[in-house]
């Protein structure tokens, strides 16, 4: 009897995915979902041409999941989910939870898959266009990733507000019945959408290396190889003053210690700062907690900088207490969240203010706002290499480097080290 209504309930489940989830359904889902989240992956090639195209795919993209079923939508956010953030369960490699990889994925895929299938509930395309843009200003959990103003970072589009309501517009426009009509007003709305002007950020007024590492995250932390890692870092900073520049920055964690309980090391720095100023990454352990850390050592004196804005669920768990005790103890051996500072950290160089930023809070708008003139970025990307996650954070970074004017020199491991400056108009780039 209870094999039978077991059955019965396994019938019922597959009809309803039947009758709502067609083959055709998720295809236009998937085509719709990959062409919203194009950008990430034609940035990785630096082409011109692909960069043009790219907005007109998202744009097409838009058009396609408007125009979809409420199943659809949901199919659309599940794959989007995914694209843009299945790299975000590679982490657990390091935590010896590799089975937790496809839970981790799939929970992500279904948060976004009803994200937009809300976004469905009207059957008005006007409606269902504006609830799908608002989507873009949720953020589960705290984290702000999911941006798709930051989709028009590539091409002749303003990767602002008002670029992306034009598109959504223009999507919208696409949508009519009219077949002349519809043209001509999403024509215009492309017009509208233009980034007619470039921003000139202001620059470091004196040369900066930007330290670019490639070590591994399973052997980041072995303890055998710190004398190793520490050596390497000592040698490019000495490297760095013959070649008699101002300022180096080293990656996130490039230090793999905490920096608080070494005395002699930090004399070292402390020595070698009143021939450099050095900007390094490193733990600090202080009243039983731990941070993630810059530390700046300038004219023989060492100032610490932390961590703000923590990476949820991998710096901290952004739930209730009791339950971040439960997950923390279920998953992570029973150790505690991270630290965070009361406020971001800025300091001086030769009279050119600077703010401190360490990786994902490079990524955040709070960092951007205030009055300094650059920022000075490190970050570790070796918990996610090879993925699509550094060409994401870059985009992203880009993206509010051009909203704020602003430059951001980044020190990374595991990808890039670059200067990262505020988007050109396109016609500026010839």
């Amino acid at each position: 009897m209870l094999k039978n209504q077991r059955f019965a309930w396994i019938s019922l489940f597959v009809r309803f995915l039947n009758g709502h989830f067609s083959t055709k359904i998720i295809i236009k889902a998937f085509v719709g979902a990959f062409l919203l989240s194009n950008f990430i992956f034609l940035s990785l090639f630096e082409n011109l041409l692909l960069n043009f195209i790219s907005p007109f795919l998202t744009l097409t993209g838009i058009y396609i999941i408007i125009n979809l079923s409420r199943a659809g939508f949901f199919v659309a956010g599940f794959f989007t989910g995914i694209l843009w953030f299945y790299w975000i369960s590679f982490s657990f490699i390091y935590y010896d939870l590799i089975w937790l990889i496809p839970f981790v994925i799939l929970f992500v895929a279904i948060v976004y898959g009803f994200m937009f299938w809300i976004a469905s509930f009207p059957s008005f395309i006007v409606l269902r266009a504006i609830l799908l843009f608002l989507v873009s200003y949720i953020h589960p959990f705290g984290f702000n990733w999911f941006n798709l103003e930051a989709t028009l970072v590539l091409g002749v589009f303003e990767p602002s507000t008002r670029g992306l309501i034009f598109i959504f517009l223009a999507a919208i426009s696409l949508s009519l019945k009219d077949k002349i009509l519809k043209f001509i007003l999403a024509f215009i709305c492309l017009i509208a959408a233009l980034q007619f002007k470039s921003g000139e950020a202001k620059a470091l007024p004196f040369d900066v290396e930007l330290v670019n590492t490639d070590v591994a995250q399973r052997v980041r932390w072995d303890k055998s190889l710190r004398m190793e890692f520490t050596n390497k870092n000592l040698e490019m900073i000495n490297n760095t003053i013959a070649e008699q520049k101002r300022l180096i920055v080293l990656p996130e964690s490039s230090f793999p210690l905490f920096m608080t309980n070494e005395p002699l090391l930090v004399d070292e720095l402390k020595e070698l700062s009143k021939k450099i100023t050095i900007v390094a990454g490193a733990l600090a352990y202080e009243n039983k907690q731990i941070y993630n850390s810059a530390f700046l050592f300038q004219d023989g004196t060492l100032r610490r900088m932390d961590k703000k804005f923590l990476v949820p669920f991998g710096e901290e768990i952004p739930l209730p207490k009791f339950m971040q005790d439960a997950v923390n103890k279920l998953f992570f051996g029973g150790a505690s969240d991270f630290k965070k500072a009361e406020n971001f950290s800025d300091y001086e160089v030769d009279g050119v203010k600077i703010r401190n930023a360490i990786c994902y809070e490079a990524t955040r708008e709070e960092l951007y706002k205030g009055e300094f003139d650059v920022v000075v970025a490190i970050t570790n990307n070796g918990w996610f290499v090879p993925s699509s996650e550094p060409g994401l954070q870059r985009l992203l970074i880009k993206y509010l480097a051009t909203k704020y004017n602003k430059a951001v020199y980044h020190s990374v491991n595991g990808s890039k080290s670059e200067i990262i400056l505020p988007k050109k108009a396109f016609w500026d780039e010839f």
